[in-house]
């Protein structure tokens, strides 16, 4: 008796095809904003219809059973390839999920295709390896994305794709035995026992990675909403300040420039225009500040209308370049916002760091400082923290702004 008993093996896939498409169907339903959950686990019960039909061979009709089964079968990867193209953002092609089940039809209508098994053989494994190469294709030019289970994922689709291929030249090279289409007796080959006992692992596998992708993607998604601003989009304060600790850490040439950004008069702006155009205001300088600040640079909002920014690797004068380059381009984009005269600008205070700078806090004290200076002289200008070369003892006395004027400016700017 063959240890592959093949009737058995299609019922137990048939059973765990219909359970994994039930359970995938489920996560959409919990999350319907996932919508390649909802394509993934409509192809994997479409699937097991297909699955179905083959099992119901000599029973009912052949055009059920043969016709019908592989048309399903076809449209069941082509629903799998949807899935791969919808989660990485592309429209549904009518194209891809009518291409198998075409070939096949046509195939039914040339009776000596039809009827030869090597010939089947050929169609199933191309059609099949086909869209399974497609899944891992489509899958890889999303490698940007940060997403660990997007890579076995990839690996198992290609693999399996490729097993598929290989069996078409293996078909030619030693051509099946010819095996009547309608007969049961089609399904007891080797190669049936083999391919099936693949095709239900390779399903569980291909399943539960898909799983694990839109979790990933959708703990990513809320990780970043955590870290970000929604209003700018820029990095929130926690985040800013923890992408500054780890830039002070390993700093380029060992020097950093540390930006303090204060948007001058910004109450008077909220008071005179409405508070949507002071959003519109800060939406403008955050593009403003990303579109012009030297490469390797990151910012952030630290609240209200105070941003800050940290550029690894330029001397004093860059620095003072970059700051000088954000007010400019503020100050001209922002002289009228939606043909509203608000003239808005921003006052800078720059803080730059020398060998082994100290911490994040000294930093932005530093130009913290500075900025009061910049708002006491007038705004709509760059200072540099007079001690812009942070010692390697991070409490030495600054000799800028008294500590009792830095109070008041801070109560000052938080009025502005």
């Amino acid at each position: 008796m063959s240890l592959l008993y093949v009737p058995t093996i299609y019922v137990l896939m048939l059973a765990v095809m219909v359970l994994l498409g039930g359970l995938t169907f489920f996560a959409w339903l919990q999350n319907r904003a996932v919508r390649a959950l909802a394509w993934w686990g409509g192809a994997v019960l479409v699937m097991a219809a297909a699955l179905g039909l083959l099992c119901l061979r000599g029973v009912i009709p052949d055009v059920y059973s043969v016709d019908v089964a592989y048309m399903v079968l076809f449209t069941a990867c082509a629903l799998m390839l949807e899935g791969a193209r919808c989660f990485e953002g592309r429209r549904p092609s009518p194209a891809l999920l009518l291409a198998g089940a075409v070939t096949w039809i046509a195939a039914c209508q040339t009776p000596a295709l039809y009827e030869s098994a090597t010939a089947r053989m050929i169609i199933v494994s191309a059609a099949i390896g086909l869209y399974s190469l497609g899944c891992a294709y489509v899958l890889w030019t999303g490698r940007a994305e940060p997403l660990l289970s997007r890579w076995p994922l990839i690996v198992l689709t290609a693999f399996g794709g490729g097993l598929f291929l290989v069996r078409v030249p293996l078909a030619l090279m030693r051509p099946l035995a010819a095996v009547p289409v309608t007969s049961f007796e089609a399904l007891q080959s080797f190669w049936f026992a083999i391919v099936s006992s693949f095709t239900l692992l390779f399903v569980i596998a291909i399943n539960y990675l898909f799983l694990a992708l839109t979790k990933e993607r959708s703990e990513l998604a809320h990780k970043r909403t955590a870290m970000t601003d929604a209003l700018t989009g820029l990095a929130n304060r926690r985040a800013f300040l923890e992408l500054g600790e780890q830039r002070l850490k390993a700093p380029a040439n060992g020097t950093v420039a540390f930006l303090l950004f204060d948007l001058d008069f910004f109450k008077a702006i909220n008071d005179n225009h409405g508070h949507a155009m002071g959003d519109r205001v800060l939406r403008l300088f955050a593009q403003t500040l990303s579109a012009n600040l030297p490469r390797g640079g990151f910012a952030g909002r630290l609240g209200g209308e105070e941003f800050a920014a940290i550029v690894s690797g330029p001397d004093r004068q860059a620095a003072i370049a970059a700051a000088e380059r954000v007010r400019d381009s503020f100050a001209a984009a922002a002289r009228a916002v939606d043909g509203v005269p608000v003239a808005a600008t921003v006052s800078i205070g720059l803080a730059h760091a020398e060998s082994e700078p100290a911490g994040i806090e000294v930093l932005c004290e530093r130009a913290d400082k500075a900025l009061y200076t910049a708002k006491a002289l007038g705004r709509n200008r760059v200072e540099v923290a007079v001690n812009e070369r942070v010692p390697l003892v991070p409490d030495a006395p600054d000799r800028l702004v008294p500590a009792s004027e830095h109070a008041r400016g801070a109560t000052k700017r938080a009025a502005a």
